[in-house]
């Protein structure tokens, strides 16, 4: 990702399409704060250079404060003469067809709005944003663009989570409410929502709206198609159940597409893990792991993230044998003998997997499966039906032959 955000191109115009290159910037930033990038001379160059291109000279202050940078007084009041400037334009600017910026239809406040967000400037981004919210004359799906502007507005500073969540809740009641938003709308809310839906690590809710949205994506204007990509396949793997990945991640056209092309990091992450590749899954693991802790929005869930999908890994290859030596796991994930141990014994100590382990045997011993773990909805449940359907077959033939054995004896 480091390298990624190094190669991003300064000019940040907005077009239908295309992301706005500023949102970038909040990931740059983020990654400052990190103790292995705190002082990364590439990084502060790229993010001075975004905010200089961009004349944000609110966004300059609040990274000033934010990383400690010495505060540049000569630029930061050019770069807020330029605002300034810039929004007397956008005051002169009236559209033909329209009498005044006080017509509700008017799209100059709009155009204010779209600026003052581009430039980093929060509190004035949310004080126009809601005023007009409050006009009882704007049309809806002029409020529900504002809406979606404080999301915005609440995810690149910094991501906050009161003000994202208090965006999807107006936004549902506006969409959802009265005579309801157009289906652009709705469609538009889902990705929103997806991206709320991982700030509060609902992976499952996010992995079901973003499947469902990637096929219509339009949210440019919020993320890349990439991320939405990224960001689908990450929910995915933690949420859905090994027999439901295939078909949700390679039998869904623009999905498949999207990892054949674009996204073979990601497509390797699922296949590793779905054709029981474990080492291969370890180190794309791995991969994402740092791809995690350099996301403002990921970050907070990333030791749980890679501990359920470690986890998920070591289900899926105890679940068809009834005991398995250590030695072989460890073979299988590439790691040693005492991480495997470790591993498992803490997981087992915890409940999380139904097994102990034979020391003097150095091998896992699966447990019967307990009822908890076949509870629908339990958040550990990730059987495999293909494995626990031949797993009962098994035992069913076994079962018939010692009956079998058993009925020549009764008949003798």
């Amino acid at each position: 990702i480091v390298d990624y955000l190094l190669h991003l191109p300064i000019n940040m115009d907005i077009a239908e399409g295309i992301t706005p290159e500023y949102l970038k910037l909040a990931q740059i930033k983020f990654c400052l704060t990190l103790p292995q990038y705190k002082n990364d001379r590439d990084l502060n160059s790229r993010l001075l250079a975004g905010i200089i291109a961009n004349n944000m000279a609110p966004y300059y202050k609040e990274v000033c404060a934010d990383l400690g940078w010495d505060f540049d007084h000569s630029l930061y009041e050019n770069l807020a003469a330029n605002n300034a400037k810039r929004m007397a334009e956008l005051e002169q600017e009236k559209n033909p067809t329209m009498v005044d910026d006080d017509d509700p239809v008017s799209g100059i406040w709009q155009a204010k709005l779209q600026y003052l967000c581009s430039i980093g400037d929060r509190i004035e981004a949310t004080k126009l944003a809601e005023s007009k919210l409050e006009e009882k004359n704007i049309p809806k799906s002029q409020q529900i663009d504002t809406v979606f502007a404080l999301f915005r507005v609440a995810y690149f500073h910094g991501c906050d989570i009161l003000a994202m969540k208090k965006a999807i809740d107006k936004a549902t009641e506006l969409i959802e409410g009265g005579s309801g938003g157009d289906w652009s709308a709705r469609n538009k809310l889902k990705a929103y929502d997806g991206i709320w839906s991982l700030a509060i690590r609902d992976f499952n809710r996010a992995a079901k709206l973003f499947v469902d949205v990637v096929p219509t994506f339009e949210s440019y204007e919020l993320a890349d198609f990439s991320t939405i990509i990224k960001y689908t396949v990450y929910s995915s793997m933690i949420a859905f159940p090994r027999y439901e990945l295939k078909k949700t991640l390679m039998h869904h056209g623009v999905m498949a597409q999207a990892l054949n092309s674009d996204s073979k990091e990601l497509k390797g992450y699922f296949v590793s893990l779905y054709e029981g590749q474990y080492s291969k899954f370890l180190v794309y693991l791995a991969q994402i792991e740092t791809n995690m802790k350099q996301d403002p929005l990921l970050h907070p869930h990333y030791k749980f993230y890679i501990q359920e999908m470690r986890l998920l890994a070591y289900k899926q290859i105890l679940q068809a044998y009834r005991s398995l030596s250590l030695d072989y796991m460890a073979e299988s994930f590439g790691v040693t003998k005492e991480f495997v141990e470790k591993e498992v014994a803490r997981f087992a100590a915890a409940g999380r997997l139904t097994c102990k382990i034979d020391h003097v045997a150095g091998a896992v011993v699966t447990s019967s499966t307990s009822k908890c773990s076949l509870q629908l909805g339990a958040p550990e449940s990730r059987l495999e039906r293909g494995i626990l359907y031949q797993t009962t077959v098994k035992k069913g033939d076994i079962l018939l032959n010692r009956l079998k054995k058993l009925a020549r004896v009764m008949d003798f």
